[in-house]
C-alpha cells in the first residue's frame, strides 16, 4: 500500500505543496521512503528529532497526518491519500510503530510493582513480566520512557479520529 509524503526545509515551507506516493521499509535503524515516479528518502531514525499530528487543511476534507522534524532541518509530511484501493490507513499505524519501537521496545519499567519490559502490541503498549502480558495505560509510566509511550499513543489517538469524524 501507499502513503503520500512531502518534504521541505524547516525554513521554506512550500506554498503550493506537492505531495509524492511512496512506500516505506525499515532496514536497520535506517527509515526508506521508495518516491514515486522516481527516488528515495532515507535517514537514520536516531535523526528524527520530534514526531507531531498535523492537520492538512489543503485537502477538502481536511486529512490527518504525522509530521517528522529531523534534526538537519528537514521536515517530511506524511499522510494517507483517499482512494481506498491503494491506500490504508493501517500504514500510518505501521511507519507510528517503526518509529516508536526502538524508543520504548525493551526499555524496563515498573508498574504498580510489577517490573518488566515494555513491548508495542498492535495499537497498545503493554508490560511484559515473567508471569503474563499487561496492557498499560500512559500515564501509569514515568520519566523519559513514559513520555515517549504518551507521544506514541496520543499520535495513535489523533490519526485515529479521522475514522471516528466519518462514522
Amino acid at each position: 500500500m501507499w502513503i503520500d509524503i512531502l518534504t521541505y526545509p524547516s525554513t521554506s515551507p512550500p506554498k503550493f505543496p506537492k505531495f509524492r506516493r511512496a512506500t516505506f521499509r525499515l532496514e536497520g535503524k535506517r527509515l526508506i521512503f521508495n518516491l514515486r515516479p522516481m527516488g528515495e528518502l532515507a535517514f537514520n531514525l536516531e535523526d528524527v528529532k520530534e514526531v507531531n499530528g498535523v492537520t492538512l487543511t489543503l485537502f477538502k476534507p481536511p486529512r490527518r497526518g504525522i509530521k517528522l522534524t529531523l534534526s538537519w532541518g528537514q521536515e517530511v509530511i506524511v499522510s494517507v491519500g483517499r482512494n481506498p484501493l491503494i491506500y490504508d490507513k493501517r500504514d500510518m499505524y505501521k511507519l507510528l510503530r517503526m518509529i516508536f519501537s526502538p524508543l520504548i521496545e525493551g526499555a524496563v519499567a515498573e508498574v504498580n510493582g510489577r517490573v518488566g519490559v515494555l513491548k508495542i502490541l498492535d495499537n497498545q503498549v503493554a508490560l511484559v513480566t515473567q508471569e503474563n502480558v499487561i496492557p498499560i495505560k500512559p500515564d501509569e509510566i514515568k520519566g523519559e520512557v513514559g513520555e515517549k509511550v504518551r507521544k506514541f499513543l496520543s499520535l495513535l489517538k489523533f490519526l485515529s479520529k479521522e475514522n471516528q469524524e466519518k462514522q
